[in-house]
């Protein structure tokens, strides 16, 4: 894969996955319109760095992490007129949490993890992990700051304690 032209395989990957990564986004937003201009701004930042498709090893898993956080960064700058079902942040959250990052968990981190709410994971997942600042998520779930600060921190003191 690595001595094919770069671009030529972006293009062969984008042919080959794109009606999967439509179907995976449709169901998802519930839009046909939406889902083409996530997975256009997808390929297009691929386009920027060409050579990132030659070391992907998991292709599919890559193309769905990148759509996943492309559409989590589209509703974070879109939220207000777009959103319509909080949920769907909290699920992208927390279902983009899984499997390779599970993978390096450790055991503490996940019986922890395990024993919170959709919404808890969710704030969480978007602070440690994928770092949001708090008044960020406070935009994305719509919950006052004050209330995620105090789920991170309580969070942190479990996580001491089990330790």
């Amino acid at each position: 894969m690595s001595k094919m032209n770069p671009l030529v395989l972006i293009e062969e990957i984008y042919n080959e996955h794109y009606a999967y990564l439509r179907n995976f986004l449709i169901g998802l937003t519930k839009s046909d319109v939406i889902a083409d201009d996530i997975i256009q701004d997808f390929f297009t930042k691929i386009l920027v760095s060409p050579s990132v498709v030659t070391e992907v090893k998991y292709m599919r898993s890559w193309l769905i992490t990148g759509v996943k956080n492309t559409l989590l960064d589209y509703y974070k700058k879109k939220k207000p007129e777009l959103l319509h079902d909080e949920n769907i942040i909290e699920t992208l959250l927390v279902d983009n949490y899984t499997p390779e990052v599970s993978a390096t968990l450790n055991n503490e981190l996940e019986i922890v993890l395990s024993k919170l709410s959709t919404s808890e994971k969710a704030i969480i997942i978007a602070k440690e992990y994928y770092g949001y600042d708090y008044n960020e998520i406070s935009d994305l779930l719509n919950i006052p700051v004050s209330t995620i600060k105090s789920i991170v921190f309580r969070m942190r003191k479990r996580m001491i304690k089990v330790r």
